[in-house]
C-alpha cells in the first residue's frame, strides 16, 4: 500500500469527522491509501462516530489517553509505505501526490514536513524553505517514511505532549535520514479550542525541551541546559507572569523524571543542525546587546548638521527592536 493516513483524536469528534471527510475526498476511495484513526480514550462518542458514519475505517480504540504515543499504535498497524500524520483538526489541501512523489525520489528523507498554513505554528512562522534541512517538523502535516519509524521508531513514550517531533526528529536525523521541509503539499490546521490549555503547553514545553538537551546532547550540555531554562524565562520580560509560574513548574518536573532518561548522545553533526535551529538553546543574553545598542542609537547626540540640512525634515526613525519581541 502507498500510504496510510494516521491521525489521532482525543474528544474531538466533530472535528474528526470533518479531517475524515476531506481526507477522503483528497484521495477519493483510492485502494493506495488507508485511514487509520487511533481514539485516545475519548468520551464524547468519536468511536462510536467513525463506526456508524465510515466502518471503513481502521478504528483503534485506546483504552487510556497516551497523548502524542497514541500515534505509534497507528504506525503499528498501517500497512503504507509513507504514514501521513495529521490531528484531528487538520487535513491536506493539495499537493499529496508531489510530496509522495518528492520521497519516492529521495529515499535519505526519513520525514517530510509539509506547509502548515493556519494555526499556532506555521511553515512560514518558522520560516523554512522549501527543501531546507531541519530537526523537528510540525506535527499536525508531515509524511513519516516506514522504513525511517522501523529504524528508530514512533513518538517517545515519555514525552505525553509538545516537542514530541524535535525528539523525532533527532533520532531520524542521527539513523542517517533527514527531515526535510517540503513547501509544495499545503495543510490547514484548523485549530480547535477543546483540550488546549495554556499550563499544560507551557509545563510540557519546558520539561522536553530540557529533557531533550539532557538526553541527547554529547557536548556542552550543561550549558545548553542554562540556556534552555532561562530562555523559558524570559516572558517575564513582558511581564507574563503565570505563563514563567509554568515554566517553573516544568522544570521542577524535569528535574524531577532526568534520571529516568537514558542517555543516548547524537552524533555531532546531528548536535550542531540540532543547534542551529532550535531556538531555546540560543543564547539568552543577546537581547540585552541588541537593547543597549538600541537605546545608544536613539539618545546619541546627533552631528553638527551643515548649513544647507537646516532646512531639511528631520528623517521619522522607526525603531522596532525596541519593542519586546513575544517570542523571547
Amino acid at each position: 500500500m502507498r500510504a496510510s493516513f494516521v491521525i489521532v483524536n482525543y474528544n474531538r469528534k466533530a472535528e474528526l469527522l470533518i479531517t475524515i471527510s476531506k481526507t477522503k475526498a483528497l484521495i477519493k476511495n483510492s485502494p493506495d491509501f488507508e485511514l487509520v484513526i487511533v481514539d485516545n480514550a475519548s468520551t464524547d462518542g468519536s468511536a462510536e462516530a467513525v463506526k456508524v458514519h465510515y466502518p471503513d475505517v481502521v478504528l483503534i480504540e485506546n483504552p487510556v489517553n497516551t497523548g502524542a504515543p497514541a500515534w505509534n499504535l497507528g504506525f503499528k498497524q498501517a500497512k503504507g509505505d509513507y504514514f501521513i500524520i495529521l490531528d484531528d483538526d487538520s487535513h491536506i489541501d493539495f499537493g499529496l501526490e508531489a510530496a509522495l512523489e518528492h520521497l519516492d525520489r529521495h529515499p535519505n528523507i526519513g520525514i517530510l514536513a509539509l506547509n502548515v498554513v493556519s494555526g499556532p505554528y506555521t511553515s512560514e512562522g518558522w520560516k523554512w524553505k522549501d527543501g531546507q534541512e531541519i530537526v523537528g517538523f510540525i506535527g499536525c502535516g508531515a509524511i513519516f517514511r516506514k522504513a525511517a519509524y522501523d529504524k528508530v521508531g514512533g513518538y517517545a513514550d515519555w514525552m505525553f505532549l509538545y516537542v514530541n517531533e524535535w525528539d523525532l526528529g533527532l533520532r531520524v536525523v542521527d539513523a542517517g535520514y533527514q527531515v526535510q521541509y517540503f513547501a509544495g503539499c499545503e495543510v490547514t490546521h484548523r485549530v480547535s479550542a477543546l483540550h488546549r490549555s495554556s499550563k499544560r503547553l507551557r509545563v510540557f514545553v519546558t520539561r522536553h525541551e530540557l529533557s531533550i538537551v539532557y538526553k541527547y546532547l554529547a557536548k556542552d550540555r550543561s550549558k545548553y541546559l542554562w540556556r534552555v531554562a532561562l530562555n523559558n524565562l524570559k516572558g517575564i520580560r513582558q511581564l507574563h507572569f503565570k505563563d514563567t509560574w509554568y515554566n517553573i513548574i516544568g522544570m521542577k518536573e524535569f528535574y524531577k523524571h532526568r534520571k529516568t532518561l537514558r542517555y543516548t548522545p547524537v552524533s555531532p553533526y546531528t548536535q550542531q543542525l540540532f543547534l542551529e535551529l532550535f531556538e531555546a538553546t540560543r543564547p539568552v543574553f543577546a537581547f540585552l546587546k541588541r537593547d543597549l545598542s538600541n537605546l545608544t542609537r536613539l539618545f546619541k547626540k546627533p552631528a553638527q548638521s551643515s548649513r544647507t540640512n537646516l532646512n531639511k525634515p528631520k528623517p521619522v526613525v522607526k525603531n522596532e527592536n525596541l519593542v519586546c519581541d513575544p517570542e523571547l
